[in-house]
């Protein structure tokens, strides 16, 4: 499994797509705060911002963590994983390794190779914009604020990227499937962007509906992934239920053990549909 890995990560970080939706983060985020600090060095005037929270000042520092729980994020997740699963059937090159390896460790090499080069690029990023908030600040005569510590850091990073956690995983496993049973990268392409954005609208505009079939929207809530995950986000984020109060005074605000068991219900059914699929095909 692990010489899997390895070949896999030396194939994807010699892709251009891995340079253009993975290292994107930390490259943009080094250019951004670079011209940032550029201005503050040739700003010679007295500092008229306000003075930031140290609360505000960690929450800037941990932004990117919020990327896999944003539609923008999400589509973009979702392009990386479709180029790496269904670029296969364009390139044509399943047939070379498919006869020389299980195909149940090839789809868990890909899986973990994805997760693995975007976890360490969301770091990288975080690190980035740690150092340069800090550098940006000293540039323009502003100190650090009382209460940024070490572990009010690694609190809120920590917390941040574990809420962002099951919406990454959800896109991880759906895209990979659709991958594999598209063969197409457009059409996984096109699957993760409808999934990411009509998940987003039947949140917020799901109650709204519930007047014109108040049982079925009532159980599609409850039974699909997008309020679980946004009220695992909350629980993880804030310690409360993400509340959704519906027309007829009902009010979904489930605890974190049902939503982490539905959100991993569909992870995990996902995910092993794309295994079950990957293994059935016929690969010419």
């Amino acid at each position: 499994m692990l010489d899997a890995i390895a070949a896999e990560r030396l194939k994807l970080t010699r892709h251009k797509a891995t340079w253009f939706l993975v290292w994107l983060y930390p490259a943009l985020f080094l250019i951004g705060f670079g011209i940032s600090v550029a201005v503050g060095l040739a700003h010679s005037g007295p500092d008229t911002a306000k003075p930031v929270t140290a609360a505000a000042w960690i929450q800037q520092t941990a932004l990117i963590w919020k990327l896999p729980d944003q539609s923008i994020g999400r589509i973009l997740i979702a392009a990386y994983v479709a180029v790496v699963f269904a670029g296969e059937y364009g390139w044509n090159t399943w047939k070379l390794v498919v006869p020389h390896r299980s195909r149940i460790t090839l789809v868990a090499a890909k899986l973990a190779t994805i997760f693995l080069l975007l976890v360490a690029a969301l770091a990288l990023t975080a690190i980035i914009s740690l150092v340069f908030t800090w550098l940006e600040g000293a540039v323009r005569g502003r100190a650090v604020p009382d209460g940024v510590t070490a572990a009010a850091l690694l609190d809120a990073h920590g917390r941040t990227a574990l809420a962002g956690l099951a919406p990454f995983l959800f896109t991880l496993g759906s895209i990979s499937l659709a991958a594999v049973l598209t063969r197409s990268m457009v059409a996984a392409l096109v699957i993760g962007v409808v999934i990411a954005i009509v998940e987003k609208l039947f949140v917020g505009l799901g109650p709204f509906l519930a007047p014109y079939a108040p049982g079925l929207i009532w159980t599609l809530y409850h039974a699909l992934p997008g309020y679980h995950l946004v009220n695992l986000a909350s629980w993880i984020s804030d310690g409360v239920a993400h509340k959704a109060p519906f027309p007829d005074g009902r009010i979904v605000a489930l605890g974190w053990t049902t939503s982490l068991a539905v959100a991993a219900a569909w992870i995990a059914a996902l995910t092993a549909g794309t295994f079950v699929a990957f293994r059935r095909q016929d690969i010419n």
